[in-house]
């Protein structure tokens, strides 16, 4: 596009009116000149600052470029298509990325096309003197002109407006298939209007598809995605975190997202972390939704996510009333308390009509059955309530003959709210992790036999005694791995040759006999790539015994701390420095899973290396929830009159008045960073020049600005520099004194993985210098140990 500048003409003061008309003339006219130069500068500046995305008209070979550069607006043809569209695509990038078409169902055939802005503020794209494409507008402008925003968004605005976002018309309520940043899906409730995706027919042809993806016409938010009229996918309703199907859909350094309900409008939508960063969200001509990230790097699209996961993401493939397992063969069943409609069809793998109940409800007699780890059923049948609890929404459910099942619309907080479904529940399918509890109408009679069948269908298998006794050769000492408070573990093998860690209650420990109550009770319910897997139990002749998978590599304080005086241990070396980061990323994962993901909110209030065993690839898996407590409803701190953990580890407001939280762990989590960094225990650290601990240190090195002299000498040569400060710098913004200046672990997790600017560390707590002789263990005396004790010994105040 051609800018003119226009030219000026200047003139002087008459010599008449000056002193000395040469000098005074000269110097008026050279202070005119550049004072007319630099305001022709500004003015030519100023409108291309707002020219370069701002348009009235553009022909074929001309382009506008959005303010920031993030997009370009111009006409384009696809691959060997002899086509012609309107598109806009990434600037920045090299691969040449289409995110939105306008003439997507009409190329044009030549370079004769031209777009421009008609009065009342109508977008038309004319070619050969006919419309071939154009906006719509509910409202006249004065001054109408298009612009290209940042975002990607090509809107029509009035000039005359002196709201600059009072668009007349925008792209973003017209998507093709790309979701981008700051669009939405989902539906006007006062006005009908739908903001949707449409597929392209191809990778190569941008005329609509046959797959839209949008928010369910009616009942609770959901996404689906139709091929056609048939339905295709269904992500679950909205439960205040994620969609309930999509349970992988967690906090993550690339986009936050969101469901906004308003009384006027329903749509989900998203924002980047960091608007430098490239991600799009995309339906592929086949029906499937995919996330890309653009990666510099490699100079191309990563695929980041898969919506669709797997077959049980085929929508109602067990029919009404079943649900679909993908870790059995076959993957569908019926839920309890039903059976398949017609048997001999389900012999032969075909589900599609579902299932039955084995008992007919009567409605005044019937009775409600918690089900858990689900997604939930299709809400197109539902209604709900944000202002009710659990228990009033089961009463209303009660009262209303055709209402079939309920749970909490919101699962925060512990959960809140209230959605209701009426006739058959359809499409569900069972979540490995952060499934759903919902309650199923059921008749009084089933649900006594369901009862009776209660000990069947325990989550937590029952081991018995002599098979435990005949795996451990009788508790050998040559199989014992450890000992604590609580008694001993034991490894032990199975006679299919499954390798078992056996934690046998000690008969006079009476703390012992608490820990156990408290770990069944917790660690049963969860389940999590990072946390250790409890096999199930033993209670018989006076033994109380839990059954553990086998950890190979022991725990993180055997490899971390395994240092002589003289060289470094085989142990140590082990750990070079990617791994002992993907350590503190798995870490942290699995505390997030128990603060945030559970459902519980989990605080384990005994997170120190000990209690992190290692699996046979060094993945991380937290262990012992002995001493774990989990909160409910709106609960987010206790006190306890009993203060016991690992001196070190603990935080201060719990040591010194006995209140934990979910920053307590956040606290034991930065002092773990602090020490897989280092190689180094926080409790016994020494150093010749202070007598800080491994937090003080840690500390009058970040503000000297020498952290790399923290990092342990055995993994110096295989260290991510950027990496280390940043690991640092987490886990300093950890173990703060006030547990309100520490992060959440959601929050730490995304600093992890992120490369943004990190908020300043504030000095750390228990930073005070001590008299090593007092301290049981010295820096200096640390020796390659075969012990291999993984569960703590609880130290009471």
């Amino acid at each position: 596009m051609r800018r003119t500048i226009e030219t000026f003409n200047i003139q002087c003061f008459p010599m008449k009116f000056m002193k000395n008309p040469s000098k005074a003339s000269a110097k008026m006219c050279l202070l005119l000149f550049y004072s007319s130069l630099l305001l022709i500068v500004a003015a030519v500046f100023s409108k291309a600052d707002d020219t370069t995305s701002t348009f009235q008209s553009i022909r074929d070979g001309e382009t506008v470029v959005s303010t920031g550069g993030t997009f370009e607006l111009g006409f384009y043809n696809l691959d060997a298509s002899n086509g012609r569209y309107v598109a806009i695509w990434y600037k920045q990038i090299s691969v040449k990325t289409i995110v939105w078409v306008a003439n997507r169902d009409k190329p044009l055939s030549d370079l004769s096309g031209f777009l421009k802005v008609t009065n009342p503020g109508i977008l038309v794209l004319n070619h050969n003197m006919s419309t071939v494409w154009s906006s719509n507008t509910s409202r006249t402008a004065q001054n109408p002109v298009a612009r290209l925003l940042d975002s990607g968004n090509l809107v029509v605005i009035d000039r005359s407006d002196d709201d600059s976002e009072n668009f007349l018309w925008q792209s973003f309520d017209y998507p093709g298939d790309t979701f981008l940043p700051g669009m939405k899906i989902g539906r006007n409730t006062v006005t009908g209007f739908n903001w949707h995706l449409r597929s392209w027919k191809s990778p190569h042809d941008p005329s609509q598809g046959n797959c839209t993806s949008q928010l369910g016409p009616k009942g609770y938010a959901e996404l689906f995605v139709r091929e056609g009229s048939i339905l295709k996918f269904r992500s679950g309703p909205w439960n205040g975190v994620w969609f309930s199907g999509n349970p992988q859909l967690n906090p993550n350094p690339i986009y936050t997202y969101s469901l906004v309900s308003e009384p006027d409008e329903m749509y989900y939508s998203y924002k980047l972390h960091n608007s430098s960063i490239f991600s799009r969200l995309m339906l592929t001509s086949d029906g499937l939704l995919r996330r890309y990230t653009w990666i510099d790097r490699t100079q191309g699209w990563v695929l980041y996510q898969t919506v669709q996961i797997d077959n049980c993401d085929n929508y109602a493939l067990c029919g009404v009333h079943g649900a679909c397992n993908i870790q059995k063969s076959p993957v569908c069943s019926c839920l309890k308390g039903f059976t398949p409609k017609f048997p001999k069809e389900w012999d032969l793998v075909d589900w599609s009509n579902g299932c039955v109940r084995k008992t007919s409800l009567n409605c005044t007699g019937d009775v409600f059955q918690k089900y858990s780890g689900l997604k939930l059923p299709s809400t197109e049948q539902s209604w709900f309530n944000r202002s009710m609890n659990l228990k009033e929404c089961e009463m209303v459910c009660m009262k209303n003959c055709s209402c079939t099942a309920y749970t909490n619309l919101d699962i925060r907080d512990g959960g809140t709210g209230c959605l209701l479904w009426y006739g058959d529940l359809i499409d569900i399918r069972y979540i490995a992790e952060n499934g759903q509890d919902i309650y199923i109408r059921m008749a009084a009679a089933e649900q006594g036999k369901l009862g009776r069948n209660q000990k069947e269908d325990l989550e937590l298998p029952l081991f018995d005694l002599m098979t435990i006794v005949s795996a451990t050769s009788n508790f050998s000492i040559e199989n014992k791995l450890g000992e604590g408070g609580f008694g001993s573990v034991f490894k032990g093998t199975m006679e299919n040759g499954q390798e078992i860690a056996v934690k046998r209650l000690s008969k006079s420990s009476r703390q012992g006999l608490d820990e156990f109550k408290n770990e069944v009770t917790h660690i049963a319910k969860l389940q999590h790539r990072n946390l250790v897997k409890l096999l199930g139990c033993c209670i018989q002749e006076d033994e109380m015994i839990l059954i553990y998978e086998f950890m190979p590599n022991k725990s993180l304080d055997f490899f971390i701390f395994g240092l002589t005086t003289q060289k470094p241990c085989i142990y140590t070396m082990l750990l070079d420095w990617p791994k002992r980061f993907e350590i503190i990323n798995g870490i942290a994962r699995g505390i997030l899973y128990l603060h945030q993901d559970s459902r519980l909110r989990v605080i384990h209030r005994d997170l120190k290396a000990s209690n992190i065993l290692l699996g046979s690839e060094f993945n991380p898996k937290i262990s012992d929830f002995g001493l774990a407590r989990s909160f409910g409803g709106n609960e987010t701190t206790a006190k306890t009159k009993k203060v016991v953990g690992k001196y070190g580890y603990m935080s201060p407001e719990y040591v010194i008045d006995g209140f934990y939280s979910i920053k307590s762990d956040v606290y034991s989590f930065g002092v773990m960073v602090l020490e897989i960094v280092s190689g180094s225990r926080n409790r016994g650290f020494s150093h010749p020049d202070h007598k800080l601990n491994l937090l003080g240190h840690a500390w009058m090195l970040h503000t000297k600005d020498m952290p790399l002299k923290l990092i342990d000498a055995s993994v110096e040569d295989s260290v991510t520099l950027h990496e280390v400060v940043r690991t640092i710098h987490v886990g300093l913004l950890c173990v703060q004194r006030n547990p309100g200046d520490r992060p959440s672990m959601s929050a730490v997790v995304l600093m992890l993985g992120g490369e943004g600017a990190l908020p300043p560390p504030l000095k750390p707590s228990f930073y005070s210098e001590r008299d090593l002789t007092e301290l049981e263990v010295s820096h200096s005396s640390k020796a390659c140990s075969a012990n291999e004790v993984t569960i703590s010994l609880v130290e009471a105040r």
